[in-house]
């Protein structure tokens, strides 16, 4: 069997492509959301607690991440008097899969 230019070219540009696409898949995109629910100004202690799950395709998105977080944030303080609360929504995207982490602080007081 003869391997010619043209059929290297083609192996060459198939692997190529083949790396490009292993690339984009496991980088993923990142988009960042923030937002505050109140001041942050306060005294007292800062805390913090996330929490994160998978959405499929941008049209099936975790339901109740804030709710989870907001509950994960108050077990860090004992009193319940949270101030200061700003929530952050990091998205990666994997083509089909979407990575969902929302992070939370505040300032027990």
């Amino acid at each position: 069997m003869r391997i010619t230019i043209a059929t290297m070219k083609c192996r060459n540009s198939i692997l190529v492509a083949a790396i490009l696409a292993g690339c984009a898949l496991t980088s993923g995109c990142v988009f960042v959301q923030s937002s505050a629910i109140s001041d942050r100004a306060g005294a007292g202690n800062p805390i913090s607690a996330n929490a994160s799950d998978l959405g499929y395709l941008h049209l099936v998105a975790p339901q109740g991440l804030t709710q989870t977080a907001f509950s994960n944030l108050l077990s860090n303080c004992a009193t319940g008097k949270v101030s200061g609360v700003t929530t952050e929504l990091q998205m990666r995207d994997f083509l089909i899969v979407q990575s969902y982490n929302v992070s939370v602080s505040g300032i027990c007081s």
